[in-house]
């Protein structure tokens, strides 16, 4: 898999928003020196989730 990066929108409830500006901030306050944004946690969450379900699908499944 290329380790290019695209741009892609997405939209999610404002709870969500919320919830990763809040673990943002935490995070930020536990260590100022480096600056984590709602949108990297919410990336890395998303990246995350979709590399342990692509591992657990044959590549058959994942191109349908």
């Amino acid at each position: 898999m290329s380790n290019s990066n695209v741009q892609i929108m997405l939209t999610i409830p404002k709870k969500y928003r919320d919830f990763l500006r809040t673990l943002s901030a935490k995070q930020n306050l536990q260590n100022p020196d480096q600056i984590v944004t709602a949108a990297a946690l919410g990336k890395q969450i998303l990246c995350d989730y979709l590399e342990k379900h692509l591992k657990s699908k044959p590549n058959d499944e994942i191109r349908k």
